[in-house]
């Protein structure tokens, strides 16, 4: 594995915070940084900042958006209210190189995997065009079985390796976890509680034993 892409059901299922975990586990063990290849919505936050804060390491870490929108709408419809196009071809440059330079690279994705980023790509297509393996993040809630299985479906068709999902809650478990896992013949890697300080929930993905096995990085004595 040379990379990862965190995928969301939606946006606002707390893929940033996964994304920031992620990056936490594998600093020190890998030359890792953290990629939003494409942020809309600067003017309400924007994710590099955001992870920036929650992990605190040095700059090279962070792998600034090669794309950056004001408006919280799609990508293309952001890109083409100032007269720009997201251009896959360039992503995949700026990604290539990284990769070359030694970096393994949790990229963040900009909401779900059929969200468009011009007028005939889908973000399917750029994780698709990158050849690495996803995380799907879902918030437990109505919903979210459906949601889940229409994105996983989606990956599998398109040939993405999906290495599992993660549930994030904002309240109690609605025990959608056993229901995803079933219908969709996937694992469920890990169900994160909620927390008033996202910080606790970086700290609990840095330390999960399951995400810490996924990534080849040995776990932590009890």
């Amino acid at each position: 594995m040379k990379s990862v892409f965190i995928v969301g059901i939606d946006t606002g299922v707390g893929k940033t915070t996964v994304a920031a975990g992620i990056l936490k586990l594998l600093y020190g063990i890998k030359k890792v940084c953290y990629w939003k290849p494409v942020q809309t919505g600067t003017i309400v936050g924007d994710d590099t900042a955001t992870v920036k804060g929650m992990t605190e390491f040095e700059p090279d870490v962070y792998l600034e958006p090669a794309y950056r929108f004001a408006e919280p709408v799609s990508p293309h419809v952001a890109a083409k209210k100032w007269g720009k196009k997201v251009d896959l071809g360039h992503l995949r440059q700026i990604f290539e190189e990284r990769v070359k330079a030694g970096y393994f690279i949790v990229i963040e994705g900009a909401g779900g995997l059929l969200v468009p980023f011009n007028e005939t790509e889908l973000q399917i297509d750029f994780v698709s065009l990158l050849k690495i393996p996803m995380i799907l993040v879902a918030e437990d809630r109505v919903g979210a079985i459906n949601q889940s299985l229409l994105s996983i479906r989606a990956a599998r068709d398109a040939g993405i390796e999906l290495l599992g999902v993660i549930l994030t809650r904002t309240r109690r478990t609605l025990g959608n976890s056993e229901s995803i896992s079933h219908f969709g013949s996937v694992e469920i890697l890990a169900e994160l509680d909620p927390t008033e300080d996202p910080r606790t929930v970086v700290a609990e993905v840095a330390g999960h034993r399951r995400l810490r096995g996924l990534f080849g990085v040995s776990n932590l004595p009890h």
